[in-house]
């Protein structure tokens, strides 16, 4: 592994929506952590990010960027189908790379990605930022307390709506071969991911993915049944056809039910028999603060990070085998990918 950071200066590439309001503030909104440049394909982009998010060069080209001595990682806030060059990449130029979910556009271009970052020696983690919820935080506690005792079930609904932007901004979402898949491969991943956070090792998928009312290339419906290792139960359904928005997660137990009604806006709930128990524990202002802090914290003290490219692909290899197990009408298993 590289050597430890006192203080981690950071590359970014890619300036758009998630960059502007999630990953990129928090690269210097916290501490021992700072952006030293950005890179895009337009120069007036980077230039106007640069400005004003302090960044002190910018960059049009990869090549350069990497050359920068004074970078130590690099941040990638741009479309799936990029994440894996973009991290082989970053990886052979000796840098630690932050990468945005979903992790890439296959389980076989997630290893590659691990397997670049092993043979340089650099750490890689998937920006899954919701482990690093507060909400998230208190479910784990209360789970390894044993509140709800032996867990046996976990269940995620999450819809929205639609709507593209009038500047066309991120209108890749709906191109398969850009963001390799729809509402499920985009936001339905951070909850696939959250399963896997509570419930272990994905072994077998059932699923159903549409697309019901856009005219889109992609999916904008899905239902999964997941069986988890220990013949633990998870059911989902995704949908960005649905003109009122739901997300919700839970865990039941042997001893009580742990729900969240509003993850977002964390809220959460403790069933034991009869009794309740409430928190609201909202997310911060920056969804992904808790994520960089967690990462610079690692790469300072030389300790692996707790999301790296071995637990972010879990994600991916559900959403594959529920593409397949919607395509073949049947359930799909999932077996542990090849890492050297």
């Amino acid at each position: 592994m590289a050597n430890r950071l006192d203080h981690v200066r950071w590359g970014l590439i890619g300036a758009g929506d998630v960059a502007e309001h999630k990953g990129g503030p928090a690269l210097y909104g916290v501490p021992h952590s700072s952006l030293t440049a950005v890179m895009s394909r337009r120069r007036e982009r980077a230039e106007d990010f640069a400005r004003r998010h302090g960044a002190r060069r910018v960059y049009t080209s990869l090549e350069d960027l990497l050359a920068d001595e004074e970078i130590d990682a690099i941040y990638i806030a741009t479309p799936p189908s990029t994440h894996t060059e973009l991290t082989v990449r970053t990886a052979e130029a000796g840098k630690h790379v932050l990468c945005e979910k979903p992790m890439a556009m296959s389980a076989a271009e997630c290893v590659r990605m691990v397997e670049a970052c092993r043979t340089n020696g650099v750490q890689l983690m998937i920006a899954y930022y919701r482990r690093f919820w507060p909400v998230v935080a208190k479910m784990k506690e209360l789970v390894e307390a044993g509140a709800i005792g032996r867990v046996l079930r976990g269940r995620t609904a999450v819809a929205d709506l639609y709507r593209p932007r009038e500047d066309g901004e991120r209108a890749w979402l709906t191109r398969a071969d850009t963001a390799g898949g729809g509402f499920l491969t985009d936001v339905a991943t951070h909850r696939l991911d959250l399963l896997c956070y509570f419930l272990g090792w994905p072994v077998e998928v059932s699923a159903l993915v549409d697309t019901q009312h856009f005219e889109f290339d992609v999916d904008d419906a899905s239902s999964l049944l997941i069986r988890f290792e220990d013949e633990v139960h998870a059911s989902g359904s995704f949908n960005w056809n649905v003109g009122a928005p739901a997300d919700e997660f839970e865990l039941w137990g042997t001893e009580g039910r742990l729900v969240s009604r509003n993850l977002g806006r964390g809220d959460l709930e403790l069933y034991r028999g009869t009794r309740h128990q409430s928190f609201h524990l909202p997310a911060p202002p920056v969804t992904h603060l808790g994520l960089v802090a967690h990462y610079v914290d690692c790469l300072r003290s030389g300790v692996p990070n707790e999301l790296p490219g071995e637990v972010g692909m879990l994600a991916t290899c559900i959403t594959d085998a529920a593409y397949r197990s919607a395509r073949e009408g049947a359930p799909v298993r999932i077996t542990s990918p090849s890492l050297v």
